[in-house]
C-alpha cells in the first residue's frame, strides 16, 4: 500500500558474537521478566518462575571448556551450539529490539530478524538510519552490530532489491558454502 518507494532503503545488521556477549546478569533479568510476562498462574509449563530462574543460573554459571590443557569457566555469555544458549541469546535480543521494532511500527517499515540476522526497510536518510542504530545500540554496550544499507542486499539466502518501488528477490548462494552444496542432479 505504497509503503515501498523508489526511495526505500533495505538494512541489514548482525549482532556480532551473540551467544557469547551476552551478559550473565542481564541475560537472568531479561528472562525474569520474560518468564513473568509470559507465566500462566506463576508458571511456565509446568515450573515455577524461580524454578526456572535457577535452573538457568546453573547452566550460565557451570560453562566450561577446555584448551591447550587448562579448563576455563566461561563467564560472559553461554556455550556455542546450546539450544539453552539460542533461547537465552533470542529473549535478550528480544528487549534490545523493542525501540526498533516500535520505530518501525510507527513508520510502516518492516522489522525482522532471525537470531542474529536483522532486515528492516526505511524511508529514512542513510544518516538517520544510522543515527537510529547508534542510538539504539548505545542502549547495550554488549550488542555490537555490522550493518549494510542499500537498495540491493543479502539476507540470509536471498538477494533483495528495490527496483525503483518494485520488490525483486532471487536466491543468494554465498560463496563461503558452494563447494559444500550438492548439486540438484546428484543421487545423495
Amino acid at each position: 500500500q505504497g509503503y515501498l518507494n523508489s526511495t526505500t532503503l533495505f538494512i541489514v545488521f548482525d549482532v556480532t558474537d551473540l551467544y557469547t556477549m551476552i551478559p550473565r546478569d542481564g541475560a537472568i533479568a531479561a528472562l525474569t521478566r520474560f518468564c513473568e510476562k509470559n507465566a500462566i498462574h506463576g508458571k511456565i509449563g509446568t515450573l515455577q518462575i524461580s524454578t526456572v530462574i535457577q535452573l538457568a543460573c546453573v547452566v550460565l554459571d557451570t560453562n566450561s571448556f577446555a584448551y591447550k590443557d587448562k579448563y576455563y569457566r566461561q563467564i560472559k555469555g553461554g556455550a556455542m551450539g546450546s539450544p539453552f544458549t539460542m533461547v537465552l541469546a533470542n529473549i535478550y535480543m528480544l528487549e534490545w529490539e523493542q525501540k526498533l521494532i516500535q520505530h518501525q511500527n510507527i513508520n510502516h517499515g518492516i522489522y525482522g530478524r532471525y537470531i542474529d540476522d536483522v532486515f528492516m526497510t526505511s524511508n529514512l536518510s542513510k544518516e538517520e538510519i544510522l543515527k537510529l542504530l547508534d542510538e539504539t545500540t548505545q542502549t547495550d554496550s554488549n550488542i555490537k552490530i555490522t550493518t549494510t544499507i542499500s537498495q540491493t542486499l543479502d539476507y540470509l539466502d536471498v538477494t533483495i532489491e528495490n527496483n525503483n518501488g518494485n520488490l525483486k528477490t532471487c536466491i543468494y548462494h554465498k560463496s563461503a558454502s558452494e563447494p559444500y552444496i550438492l548439486p540438484y542432479s546428484s543421487d545423495h
